[in-house]
């Protein structure tokens, strides 16, 4: 071991080394304190001895030195010699840097057990240097690796058509990783359906069920599958996948632009405000389900709630990170302040980021402790517009161009099973049709809905007329298919090639009573309800009422040129 002593009394300088040598050490020796702070620099030495008294510079003085120039990568103990005996003296050894303190003269003894102490010390401070420093090698490397597992985690939980410009919103998390998913997707229909997900905790271990979920959310999504189909598949996947105590608290909505409403689900998320800027009034929708990942699969069941929403009507979706924002006062945010804020600010153009901005402000310098989400989505503009296909899948007829299909649900199945998606992807086999997906999807759901519900369950949609009108409407239908045991929808869907192209001929037929279709016709365009109709019409070559309406016809027609407009 290396010691440096710094002792202007040539004699007690000779004895300590004296002492040192004899234990196996390598001894420097300085006179002054000037020479103890060179040879300290030049030489490194393990451990110093340092004299106070001395003629230049004072042990007081060197020790203050030493700790402020050369203890920044390492930690070398000095152990003051003295013939003080003063507390405030032998006090001040410690408080300019100095570790001990020996009474002169010295006792051998002492020497040897303090020098031997010291040295474990050292070692045990070397060892936690290099672990030290390996962490943090380790944790660069880590780093370096979230960040590229993040890009890759990007790319599959895309974020869909968040940059729509009906939706502002805000994300930021505590780390590399976000606990929170926010999704947006384009219906087949020309709607949108978007989902604001929380997962327990934040960092990589939440992050870790956003990708199943953001791959079912999509997946689904443009297969034309309901909210509460989504949901249970995806109950079902995070069930099976995600540990104990880790769970997804969501937030689900479908807006339907042409019938103006939204179709919304809230399972342990705060929550979620429909807000009227023109009359000013805000409807609360307040979670009624666990969040997803906690009930099995055979106790799962989805309640839907569905308003009226309008050019007027905005969706304003958080986490539990923003009204748990807490401020230097250890004082929370809470939905109470953040609900006066929304009253006060309800016709901003941007409530998204005034919000956040007076959360930054409530908050202060206190860190962020939970990711910040938060997502307002104003009315969206309906288009069934041309999918984007890669011009080699619709070279040559492929799949269902020649193919005839039949279904009849009876009873209970009425209220169990959706159709749609089944016959949407059978259909898309035949690729030429992917441009037409939306149209296609549109008709389907249309004329399967009008047999359902005002076939077989005979509801009116006039009733339709306000946001009370459409919670009524909805409730009146999960009644009646909750209850529902007689009654029939057959479905026959023949796709015959054409020179040019093809025609789809749908036949929907239900055990209903039938209803007056000219009168929706005229309704249609200008109510809420019955606008579906008129729709059909529009996108069908030829649409035929049989039956009194028990039967309808729809021809649609499709060419090889044809951009599906």
């Amino acid at each position: 071991m290396k010691i440096l002593i710094a002792d202007d009394n040539h004699v007690e300088r000779l004895i300590l080394s004296r002492v040192l040598e004899a234990e196996g050490h390598h001894v420097i020796q300085a006179e002054t304190g000037t020479q103890a702070i060179d040879y300290y620099f030049e030489q490194s030495p393990s451990l110093v001895f340092l004299d106070i008294l001395m003629p230049d510079i004072d042990g007081y003085d060197v020790a203050s030195a030493i700790k402020k120039k050369g203890q920044e990568s390492r930690w070398i103990p000095i152990i003051f010699l003295t013939s003080l005996t003063d507390a405030y003296d032998l006090a001040k050894c410690i408080e300019v840097g100095g570790d001990d303190f020996v009474s002169k003269p010295i006792n051998r003894i002492i020497i040897k057990a303090k020098v031997d102490a010291f040295a474990r010390i050292s070692r045990l401070y070397e060892t936690i240097e290099t672990q030290k420093t390996e962490i943090q090698y380790h944790n660069e490397h880590l780093i370096q690796e979230q960040e590229a597992a993040k890009k890759i985690f990007n790319n599959i939980a895309h974020r869909g058509c968040l940059a729509a410009q009906n939706i502002n919103y805000h994300l930021s998390p505590m780390s590399i990783f976000n606990g929170d998913l926010m999704l947006a997707a384009e219906t087949p229909m020309g709607g949108m359906r978007l989902m604001l997900a929380d997962f327990t905790g934040h960092g990589l271990p939440a992050a870790i069920g956003a990708m199943p979920t953001s791959e079912i959310f999509y997946g689904m999504t443009r297969k034309g599958f309901a909210i509460a189909d989504v949901m249970t598949e995806m109950n079902s996947r995070l069930y099976s996948v995600l540990p104990r105590g880790i769970f997804c608290c969501v937030i689900i909505a479908d807006i339907d632009a042409l019938e103006e409403r939204i179709t919304i689900w809230n399972a342990g998320a705060p929550q979620a405000y429909i807000l009227n800027q023109e009359s000013g009034e805000i409807d609360l929708v307040h979670s009624n389900h666990l969040p997803l990942g906690v009930q099995t699969p055979e106790r799962f069941k989805v309640e839907l709630k569905v308003l009226n929403f309008s050019a007027s009507h905005k969706l304003l979706a958080i986490t539990d990170g923003i009204v748990e924002s807490v401020n230097t006062e250890s004082e929370m945010y809470g939905e109470e302040r953040m609900l006066d804020f929304i009253r006060a600010n309800i016709k901003s153009d941007n409530l998204c980021d005034s919000l956040v901005e007076q959360v930054v402000e409530f908050t202060g310098d206190v860190d962020q402790g939970d990711d910040l989400s938060l997502l307002e989505v104003g009315f969206p503009h309906h288009h069934l517009d041309k999918s984007i296909v890669d011009a080699e899948e619709v070279k040559a007829q492929t799949g269902t161009l020649d193919s005839n299909l039949s279904l009849s649900l009876r009873g209970k199945s009425l209220g169990k099973f959706d159709p749609i998606p089944l016959f949407l992807q059978t259909l898309l086999e035949c690729r030429e049709l992917t441009p037409h997906r939306s149209r296609i999807f549109t008709v389907l759901s249309e004329l399967y809905n009008n047999a359902l519900e005002h076939g077989v369950l005979g509801l009116d949609s006039a009733i339709k007329h306000d946001s009370e009108g459409f919670a009524n409407y909805y409730h009146q239908r999960s009644d009646k298919l909750a209850n529902l045991k007689d009654g029939q929808v057959t479905v026959q869907i023949d796709h015959r090639p054409l020179n040019d192209g093809g025609e789809i001929v749908f036949d929907f037929i239900d055990s209903g009573e039938g209803f007056d279709f000219e009168k929706a016709i005229a309704r249609g365009s200008q109510t809420y309800s019955g606008r579906g109709i008129p729709l059909i019409i529009n996108l069908c070559e030829s649409v035929d009422f049989l039956e009194d309406g028990r039967h309808v016809r729809a021809v649609y027609r499709w060419y090889d040129e044809q951009d599906a407009e």
